[in-house]
């Protein structure tokens, strides 16, 4: 536990922080940033709202190939989608394997506490520098 204030003589025991919080990758790496919230981009918190409300799909396993994402449904339906900084997916995926939801209707995808704003094969893409970046390794 740490101690800390809140106030003049206030204090109280916080409990540590443990967890995959501080292996995660920061979302803005080497300058490369992202303000586009279309699908496969940022999540907007109503969009986020909408989908949780929603109908999801238990995902069995994922993969990711540059900015494809291909996600193999529990009843055996294969999806693509596309997300615009996989290098994060991959990370948080690889960390949190078998905690993965998917909500259809809203092209968003729920890695334990994690949202992703995804693109299903129908939308329009759009490039991002995090999306350049990625295509480019």
């Amino acid at each position: 536990m740490t101690k800390f204030s809140l106030g003049a003589g206030h204090g109280y025991d916080r409990p540590q922080t443990t967890g995959i919080d501080g292996l995660l990758p920061p979302t803005q790496r080497d300058g490369n940033t992202c303000d586009l919230y279309a699908p496969g981009h940022q999540i907007h918190y109503k969009h986020q709202g909408d989908a949780v409300r929603s109908p999801s799909e238990l995902v069995r396993d994922t993969l990711v190939d540059g900015t494809r994402l291909t996600l193999l449904l529990d009843d055996g339906h294969e999806l693509t989608w596309r997300h615009h900084d996989p290098e994060r997916l991959r990370r948080i995926l690889e960390l949190l394997r078998g905690r993965c939801l998917l909500y259809p209707a809203f092209h968003a995808l729920r890695v334990g506490p994690y949202w992703f704003n995804c693109a299903s094969e129908g939308d329009e893409w759009q490039e991002c520098q995090l999306s350049e970046a990625a295509s480019a390794t």
